[in-house]
């Protein structure tokens, strides 16, 4: 039987657990791709082991001796899938609650939290654990399954390029707990650098890196180092795939597409051909494996009349990507697709989406404790912004993503100097004659102006 499936109402999921997307904030940018090159890079199957910092010196993992990496992937804990896909799901529905178009990775941010993880303790641990894991499930059980899921991730296949990259840069007046740094190196395979957090360039050396890892897709991840900042934990993910069977350019033709605001015109790709076909609650999908086998992009239309957003709010998070998973392994049927060709990118602050997962005391200064993270184990340190961006392109050849997450740490005071005093908010200030105690000048700076 052949069915006529036009997706002109589109919401959208990548890869199952690595990458996930459908709607965003005013961040956030997309457009459907209009005749533009396509998806630029070749997808030659090879990955490479995630790219370390700048060498040299001040390479904190110097003494770090990892375990050998394996070379096939390890059993996962009992019940540590589920957890996963449950984590992805809720995540997935709390960024649909801004508007627009959006994509995030889970994957991504379930490594950067996984890592970060490892220098928490107490109820920061205890709640960390909560929302990333099942219950019954440890920090070393979150551990061996993120070094199991990396290390299949990362295997070459033909026509697939993955690759997850993990790293941690620390301001060089600050002095880790080594078994933090084994843990990250052992498990995640991430490499750490000392930098002076003071110097300018130390945005662009940390931004560079994920340049870097990304592709070029995600070029910078962090603004600005404040003052309070000494630690970035950054998971980057980039993702390239050639369909395993290629929509012809010549099928591709504008079409409407009717959006929330109104119709609009882009280029669709169209295949007749079977495909997975299924059926879910309200809705219906399709899956379009990727030459490789192991990964499929998948697309979810919701009933006529109902919304994407409350379509997804009305999931149950425990069983969504399962539902998904278990309708890409069902026979397949003949069926007329219509696809948007389209590209999309997007930025997001995911403290608020964590807050309402039950990540709260991480982000709270007076209540954190990441004391495993810092040698002396002093409960100074918090989780000051966890930012995430993504791309990604749609095209007739395959598909292009990427990903990035960064966790910053910051401190409640800075421990390095008894006497640190940082001027920015309003002070007085003047000119004082020491010998008589007169001042020659005084005043208050409310708001300095720029020195030419």
């Amino acid at each position: 039987m052949k069915r006529l499936l036009s997706f002109g109402v589109l919401m959208l999921s990548i890869l199952a657990l690595v990458l996930s997307g459908c709607a965003g904030p005013a961040t956030s940018t997309s457009s459907a791709s209009s005749p533009a090159s396509d998806t630029t890079q070749e997808s030659s199957g090879e990955t490479s082991r995630p790219p370390r910092p700048v060498s040299g010196a001040n390479d904190l993992m110097a003494s770090v001796k990892a375990v050998s990496w394996p070379v096939e992937p390890e059993a996962l804990p009992a019940g540590w899938t589920d957890a996963t896909g449950r984590f992805a799901a809720l995540l997935f529905q709390k960024s649909a609650a801004n508007p627009g178009n959006f994509m995030i990775s889970p994957a991504s941010v379930y490594l950067a939290l996984a890592m970060t993880l490892n220098g928490a303790d107490s109820t920061t641990r205890d709640a960390m654990l909560a929302a990333l894991a099942a219950q019954g499930l440890t920090v070393a059980d979150v551990n061996r399954a993120a070094r199991s899921w990396i290390t299949g991730l990362n295997r070459a296949s033909a026509g697939t390029t993955v690759s997850i990259s993990n790293s941690i840069w620390f301001d060089q007046d600050f002095v880790p707990f080594q078994p933090f740094l084994q843990a990250n190196g052992d498990y995640f395979n991430a490499a750490a650098q000392k930098l002076d957090f003071k110097d300018p360039k130390t945005l662009d050396v940390i931004n560079g890196w994920v340049s870097e890892a990304t592709n070029g897709r995600i070029e910078q991840i962090i603004d600005q180092i404040r003052p309070d900042s000494v630690m970035f934990l950054i998971n980057a993910i980039y993702f390239l795939a050639d369909w395993g069977v290629p929509f012809e350019k010549a099928d591709t033709r504008p079409q409407a597409f009717q959006a929330p605001d109104g119709e609009v015109e882009v280029d669709f790709m169209h295949r007749t051909g079977t495909m997975n076909f299924y059926q879910l609650d309200r809705a219906t999908g399709i899956g379009l494996p990727y030459k490789d086998g192991r990964f499929a992009f998948f697309a979810i239309l919701p009933d006529e009349g109902l919304d994407a957003r409350t379509w997804l709010a009305g999931q149950d998070a425990a069983r969504l990507f399962g539902d998904v998973a278990t309708g890409l392994r069902q026979d397949s049927l003949e069926v007329d697709l219509a696809l948007p060709k389209f590209e999309s990118r997007y930025e997001d602050s995911l403290l608020n989406e964590l807050s309402q997962l039950g990540m709260d005391i991480a982000f709270q200064p007076d209540q954190a404790d990441f004391s495993q993270m810092i040698d002396s184990h002093e409960k100074i340190l918090y989780i000051g912004e966890v930012k995430h961006k993504s791309f990604v392109r749609v095209d007739e050849k395959g598909t292009e993503a990427a990903a990035a997450t960064s966790v910053e740490m910051r401190v409640t005071s800075i421990p390095f100097s008894e006497n640190q005093i940082v001027f920015d908010r309003p002070f007085v200030y003047g000119i004082l004659d020491k010998e008589t105690g007169l001042p020659l000048f005084a005043g208050i700076l409310e708001k300095p102006e720029p020195v030419s």
